[in-house]
C-alpha cells in the first residue's frame, strides 16, 4: 500500500508525527518523492510538532516581530545543530595538544547571521552532546564539547552584563546582578547552571507563602487599606522574616572556605537554605519589592563582634556590614528600618544606626563588586602558593578574573592583569586577545594611565600574540610522526609505576612510587615549553646525581607522563622522567587527571585508548601497548 493513497491527515497525524520519524526523515521522505514534499512541507502543525519534541518550547528566546513558519525553524535549528556536532567532532584537530577550544572556532558557531539568538541555539546543542550516550564514549571529544560550551556561555553573559551595567541605578536589580555572578560560577555545570527562570519561580514560591501567612493573620493585604501603613508594612516584613528565617530556614553562609564557587551560587542558596550576605539581601528585597515594599541595600561601618566573630579573617578587615533599609515614605529618617538579612532579618531601629541617617543607598554595583572582591581575594593570595596547585588556581582565578573584564570591559587595570594571568598559565590568549583589541577599539577609550612598574595594555597585547604564536607552533609539532626505536621499553597509553626520588628545593629529599599513565616520549631528554612550564608549577627534583651520572640519565628515553598526587592540597603532575623511573604495573588504574582527556579517548581497564590525534602522533605504539598488557 502506498503512502500516497493514504489521506493527508492520516499521514501527518498517525505516521509523520510519530516520536520515531525524526526531522532528517521527513526531510528524506521530502526529498525522494515531490507530492510527500508538498504535503510535508506545508504541513506547519507538523513542524511545529517536530520542533518541540526535538527542543522544546525554545522559541520563547526568539524576538518577536519575525514571521517564519515552523519549516523554516526547524530547517535552520537543524542546520545549527549539525554545524556544531561538526565543530566540536573537529575540535581535537585543531587544538591537540593544547586541549583548548580554539575563540574563532567558537565566534563563527555563535555568529548571529539570522535573527535570533544564536548563542543560545548553539548553547542548547552543546548541552544535548555533553548528555548525549554516544558522544560520553569518546572522553575527548566530551572533553570538547565542555570547553565550548564554558567559552559560549561566557560570551553570552558577556552581553548580558554589557546590557545590565548599561542600565541607570534606578532600573538595576540586586537580584538579577547576583543571578549573572551565580551563572558564571556554574559555567561547567553543563544543565545545572544557575536559571533565571527556576529563580524567578523560588521567590514566587516565598512570596505566596508571605501572602498566605498575613491572609491568615489579618484577611487579604487589599482588606486591609484602613489600617496604619507603616504598622501594614512592618507586618510584611515580619511576615517575610517568619517565612524565610523560621519557615524555611535560611541562614548565613557557614564556612568560606568550602568552596567560592558554592558562596556565589544562586541557586544553592536555595537549595541549602544559606548564603553570602548579598545573596541574602538579593532574595528578601526581591521578596519585599514583589510585597509592595522597596528596600535599599545600605553599608555599615559600625564594629560588630557577634558579625566579626563568624566570618574568616580577611573578610573582618575593613569589609563592612550589609543591610537593607525601609524608609517610611510618611516619616523622617529616625523611622527606618534597618533589616540585618545576614542575622535572621532581625528588624531594628534607626537608633542603633546614628551614623547611617545621612548616608546614601549602596549602589547595585558596588554590592556586586564587593561580592566578586570576596570571592577572588583569597585566590589571589596564594596564587603563588605552589601547595594549591596550578589546576586549583586555574579554577578559582580564571572565572573570576575574567568575570571583572565583563564588569568592567574597560578597565585597563583588571583586562592587563587577567591578559598577565592568562600569558602565565598558557591558557584563554585568544580571548585576552579580543578583550585587549575590544578595549583599544571602544569609543569610550582613553590612553593608559597605570602605576608604577604597572603594565600597559599594549604591552600585554604583544606578549598575548607572542605567546599564542608560540602555541600555534607546538599544535604545528604535534603532527610530526614519531616512529618508535626497538629499544624504546614503554609506549603510549600505558599505565606503569612512577620511581622518583629527588631533593626538593622546598621540601628537601621526596621518594614517591605512583601510578601514572604515559602521554609522549622521546628518545633521549628534550626541553618542552609546555611540559616545563607545567612542571614548574610543582617543586622541581635536584639530582643527587654526578654530571657524568645527569648526562646518561639524559641520554636514555624520556617519558612525559601524567599523575596525581594522593596528597590533595597537591597539584596534579605533569612530568618528563627517565626510562630508568618506570615499571610496568600489572593491573592498571584510572589516573584522574584533568588533561589526560586531550590524550585519549577511554580507558578500557587495562590502558589508556589514545585519540585519533595521538595516535597519528604516535602510530607503532597501540600494538605495543596491546602486547604488553597482554
Amino acid at each position: 500500500m502506498s503512502l500516497l493513497s493514504l489521506p493527508n491527515e492520516v499521514l501527518i497525524w498517525y505516521i509523520f508525527s510519530l516520536d520515531t520519524i525524526s526531522i532528517s526523515d521527513l526531510q528524506s521522505l521530502m526529498v525522494s518523492c515531490r507530492p510527500l514534499y508538498n504535503i510535508i512541507r506545508e504541513s506547519d502543525e507538523l513542524w511545529r510538532l517536530k520542533f518541540i519534541q526535538r527542543w522544546g518550547n525554545f522559541l520563547s528566546q526568539t524576538p518577536n516581530g519575525y514571521v517564519w513558519s515552523w519549516f523554516e525553524w526547524t530547517t535552520m535549528r537543524l542546520k545549527k545543530a549539525k554545524e556544531v556536532q561538526k565543530a566540536v567532532q573537529n575540535m581535537s584537530s585543531v587544538a591537540y595538544p593544547l586541549g583548548q577550544s580554539p575563540l574563532i572556532v567558537i565566534n563563527e558557531l555563535i555568529a548571529e547571521s539570522y535573527p535570533i539568538p544564536i548563542p543560545e541555539y548553539v548553547q542548547n546543542e552543546l548541552e544535548e552532546i555533553i548528555y548525549d550516550k554516544k558522544i560520553r564514549e569518546n572522553k575527548t571529544t566530551l572533553h570538547y564539547a565542555r570547553d565550548a560550551l564554558v567559552k559560549v556561555r561566557i560570551s553570552i553573559l558577556d552581553k548580558k552584563w554589557r546590557d545590565f551595567m548599561a542600565q541607570p541605578e534606578s532600573q538595576k536589580s540586586l537580584f538579577e546582578g547576583v543571578a549573572l555572578i551565580s551563572q558564571w560560577s556554574t559555567l561547567g555545570h553543563g544543565k545545572g547552571q544557575t536559571c533565571l527562570k527556576n529563580l524567578e519561580s523560588s521567590i514566587e514560591k516565598i512570596t505566596n507563602r508571605v501572602k498566605q501567612l498575613l491572609e491568615l493573620e489579618v484577611g487579604k493585604v487589599s482588606c486591609a487599606s484602613t489600617d496604619d501603613p507603616k504598622k501594614k508594612n512592618l507586618k510584611i516584613l515580619d511576615s517575610i522574616n517568619q517565612v524565610m528565617f523560621n519557615e524555611l530556614g535560611f541562614k548565613k553562609f557557614p564556612n568560606f572556605y568550602t568552596d567560592r564557587r558554592l558562596y556565589s551560587n544562586f541557586q544553592q542558596a536555595f537549595e541549602r537554605k544559606e548564603g553570602c550576605p548579598a545573596v541574602l539581601c538579593a532574595i528578601y528585597q526581591e521578596v519585599a519589592w514583589k510585597m509592595g515594599i522597596l528596600c535599599e541595600a545600605v553599608y555599615c561601618n559600625q564594629n560588630n563582634r557577634e558579625y566579626e566573630n563568624n566570618l574568616p579573617d580577611f573578610m573582618i578587615m575593613n569589609r563592612p556590614l550589609l543591610l537593607l533599609r525601609w524608609k517610611d515614605s510618611a516619616g523622617s529618617e529616625d523611622d527606618s528600618i534597618y533589616i540585618d538579612v545576614f542575622r535572621g532579618g532581625y528588624l531594628n531601629q534607626s537608633s542603633l544606626y546614628p551614623s547611617l541617617r545621612e548616608r546614601p543607598a549602596a549602589s547595585v554595583d558596588s554590592v556586586l563588586f564587593e561580592m566578586l572582591e570576596v570571592i577572588t581575594y583569597f585566590s589571589w593570595r596564594h596564587r603563588y602558593d605552589e601547595i594549591y596547585g596550578l589546576e586549583r588556581m586555574r579554577d578559582n582565578l580564571s572565572f573570576y578574573v575574567r568575570l571583572e573584564c565583563s564588569m568592567s570591559p574597560q578597565n585597563p587595570n583588571i583586562i592587563t592583569c587577567y591578559a598577565e594571568h592568562c600569558i602565565r598559565l598558557g591558557i584563554q590568549l585568544d580571548d585576552a586577545i579580543q578583550l585587549l583589541q575590544n578595549y583599544f577599539q571602544s569609543p569610550e577609550y582613553k590612553p593608559f594611565i597605570g602605576y608604577l612598574y604597572s603594565r600597559s595594555p599594549s604591552n600585554m597585547l604583544g606578549e598575548c600574540i607572542s605567546k599564542l604564536n608560540e602555541q600555534k607552533a607546538e599544535i604545528a609539532a604535534a603532527k610530526t610522526v614519531h616512529h618508535r626505536p626497538s629499544s624504546l621499553k614503554f609506549s603510549v597509553g600505558l599505565v606503569v609505576i612512577c620511581n622518583y626520588l629527588g631533593n626538593y628545593k622546598k621540601w628537601g629529599e621526596i621518594n614517591f612510587r605512583k601510578p601514572c599513565v604515559i602521554v609522549s616520549w622521546n628518545v633521549k631528554f628534550q626541553k618542552s615549553n609546555e611540559w616545563k612550564s607545567k612542571v614548574t608549577s610543582y617543586p622541581y627534583p635536584y639530582s643527587n646525581n654526578s654530571d657524568e651520572e645527569d648526562e646518561e640519565s639524559q641520554d636514555q628515553p624520556h617519558y612525559h607522563i601524567l599523575m596525581v598526587d594522593s596528597d590533595e592540597s597537591n597539584p596534579q603532575l605533569q612530568l618528563n622522567v627517565p626510562e630508568e623511573t618506570l615499571e610496568l604495573l600489572p593491573a592498571a588504574v584510572p589516573i584522574k587527571h584533568d588533561k589526560i582527556w586531550v590524550y585519549f579517548e577511554r580507558f578500557d581497564g587495562r590502558r589508556y585508548v589514545p585519540n585519533a590525534e595521538k595516535r597519528a602522533q604516535f602510530p607503532e605504539d597501540e600494538a605495543i601497548t596491546l602486547s604488553l598488557i597482554g
